[in-house]
């Protein structure tokens, strides 16, 4: 049973990391969309958007208070300085990994182009501020660590799988 729970948790933790990356390349792939979309005169202009991945808090402050404590007994020297307080144990069954949200930006560009349809008195068209390279690097670092969450799924499976052959 405890060994069920921990494979749950672990399983847990990268399910946490795919949907944070594939906030992200949905982040990313809209800006993409719009990169050339104009904002018409009176019209709500595009807001870029960015994911923003976050710790919780409280487990980030558990985590650094854990590790600050396990520091202090190895410097210690005590010949139990490894003994029985295993870090899952001390945390629980709490979901690690990060918490994602979509902010928006509202920057703008201006592009001349006075034969533009959307085009002010002055000629110039406002675009969202979309970064094509910069969005490109985004969806490849999060398609990346997306593919490290599945391998980490994957070593779950194979460590479940094994640890029930015994």
């Amino acid at each position: 049973m405890l060994i069920s729970k921990r494979f749950h948790s672990m399983f847990r933790t990268s399910a946490r990391g795919l949907e944070s990356q594939r906030i992200a390349m949905a982040a990313s792939t809209e800006n993409l969309a719009n990169a050339r979309t104009s904002r018409a005169e009176g019209d709500e202009a595009y807001r870029v958007k960015r994911a923003v991945h976050t710790a919780d808090g409280a487990m980030s402050g558990r985590f650094q208070n854990l590790l600050a404590n396990r520091t202090q007994d190895l410097m210690g020297t005590s010949g139990e300085h490894l003994s029985g307080n295993s870090l899952s144990r001390r945390l629980g069954e709490e979901d690690l990994g990060p918490q994602t949200e979509i902010a928006e930006e509202a920057a703008e560009r201006l592009e001349y182009d006075p034969t533009h349809p959307h085009a002010d008195a002055q000629g110039y068209v406002r675009y969202a501020d979309v970064n094509v390279v910069e969005e490109m690097a985004r969806m490849i670092s999060a398609n990346r660590i997306y593919e490290a969450n599945l391998a980490a799924v994957e070593s779950t499976k194979q460590m479940a799988k094994r640890t029930m052959e015994m």
